[in-house]
């Protein structure tokens, strides 16, 4: 691997603050500049530099699909290419790749609109960069609505995206994230992220789970804003997700006291009211077909 290639990588590991959306099109640049080098003539030099970075890409931020689909699909594009034109078919399927995560974007934001009450509050947590093109839209349509943001803790990405929704002079709140449970029956919709959807559920920023048990219980909906690039291949074994650093909780914390420190929870579908895709709102019981049609690529079924 190149020392350029290298090096972005390394910086796209050590973001902790952007979204699936905002690495993943760092990560297709990264590998649209492969195609653009003078050794990815070689096809068979291209195809091995792919599966290297690509790789790495994904154990970058193992829990975030859109890089497994990234890889995959450029994977597929190297296999389909005739004799001379894997580069130039590689470089195109990077770049409509990430025109894709903002297309997909806007559409979600519109089909969240319908949803976001006029003079109500919106519950959130984590910063996700879905979430708030869907708040942003519905501000410039003229809905006046509340944010209500919680922090995120140890990386405390909820008050970036407090931050972001304040600047553009939406009304922002941010809470501890023990009060979020309880003030879900102050919001009228819960909208979250995500990094991947499987059969298995929702993984998105820990707390998830627990504001969907609140939102059952208190019949406030929630939804996630989920494009299909989030939706995790199925075949494919993700790696287990890596512990954050103890001293991000408690860098004093007695020897005889163990510190686990996780960035991630997993929602079982059935306690969302739906899932925001590309193509509008979706039951849960909706997506399986979508997942099911998914082809990963021989290459991703071992890492």
């Amino acid at each position: 691997m190149d020392r350029f290639t290298a090096q972005a990588i390394a910086a796209i590991a050590e973001d902790s603050l952007s979204g699936a959306v905002e690495i993943a099109e760092k990560s297709a640049e990264v590998l649209a500049r492969l195609a653009r080098s003078e050794a990815a003539a070689d096809d068979t030099w291209l195809r091995a530099a792919v599966l290297e970075a690509g790789w790495s890409l994904i154990r970058a931020h193992p829990t975030m699909a859109p890089l497994v689909n990234l890889v995959n699909q450029m994977l597929w594009t190297l296999g389909d290419a005739g004799p001379g034109g894997a580069r130039q078919a590689f470089e195109g399927a990077a770049n409509e790749f990430k025109r894709r995560l903002r297309v997909h974007e806007a559409a979600i934001a519109e089909s969240a609109l319908r949803l976001i009450p006029e003079d109500g509050t919106v519950l959130t947590n984590g910063r996700s960069t879905t979430v708030r093109a869907a708040l942003r839209h519905a501000q410039r349509a003229g809905r006046r609505f509340r944010v209500i943001c919680a922090e995120g803790r140890p990386r405390c990405e909820g008050r970036a995206l407090a931050a972001e929704l304040g600047a553009a002079g939406l009304p922002a709140t941010v809470i501890i994230d023990a009060l979020a449970v309880a003030m879900v029956q102050q919001a009228q919709l819960v909208l979250v992220g995500a990094d991947h959807l499987s059969g298995r559920g929702l993984s998105n920023k820990a707390g998830t789970y627990g504001l969907a048990l609140a939102a059952q219980s208190t019949r406030v909906p929630m939804y996630t804003l989920c494009s299909s690039e989030k939706f995790l291949p199925p075949g494919y074994e993700q790696p287990a997700q890596p512990h954050g650093p103890a001293d991000q909780v408690w860098p004093d914390a007695p020897p005889e006291v163990s510190v686990l420190n996780l960035y991630f929870d997993l929602t079982p579908l059935a306690a969302l009211a739906g899932i925001i895709t590309e193509q509008g709102i979706l039951p849960t019981a909706g997506i399986e077909a979508w997942l099911a049609a998914i082809k990963l690529h021989p290459d991703l079924c071992q890492p």
